[in-house]
C-alpha cells in the first residue's frame, strides 16, 4: 500500500530530521506525545500529498532528464537491440500485422498489374 509506505517514510524522515534531539524531545515532550507529533506529521503529508503532487513533475522531468537521457541510450543501440525493444510491444500484433502486409502487398501488386498491362 502505497499510503502504508508513505506514512513510514515520513517518520523515519521525522526521526532523522530531529536527529541527536530525540532525547530532549521525548524529555520535554514525553513518548506519547513525542510518538503522535510522528504521527500527524505523516497524516499531514498524506493528507497534502495531493496537492503538491502536481509541483513534483516538473522539477522530477527536469531532474531525471528522462526525454535526453531516453534518446541518447536509444541511440546508442544497435538494430539487433533496437528490434528486441520494438519487438515485444508487438508481439501480439504481429500475425495481424504480416497479413495486413500480405493484404496490402496483394493489392498494390493488382493494381501495377492492371496499370501496366491494361
Amino acid at each position: 500500500n502505497f499510503y502504508a509506505m508513505l506514512r513510514a517514510h515520513s517518520i523515519v524522515f521525522t526521526e532523522k530530521l530531529i536527529g541527536g534531539l530525540k532525547p530532549l524531545a521525548i524529555a520535554a515532550m514525553g513518548a506519547d506525545k513525542f510518538a503522535k507529533m510522528k504521527e500527524d506529521i505523516a497524516q499531514k503529508v498524506m493528507d497534502r500529498l495531493p496537492t503538491i503532487i502536481d509541483h513534483s513533475y516538473e522539477y522530477t522531468t527536469m531532474a531525471l532528464d528522462l526525454e535526453n537521457t531516453m534518446k541518447e541510450k536509444m541511440q546508442r543501440l544497435t538494430p539487433e537491440e533496437f528490434e528486441g525493444v520494438l519487438h515485444p510491444a508487438f508481439e501480439e500484433d504481429e500475425i495481424i500485422l504480416i497479413m495486413v502486409g500480405g493484404i496490402l502487398g496483394c493489392i498494390v501488386g493488382f493494381i501495377q498489374l492492371f496499370a501496366l498491362f491494361s
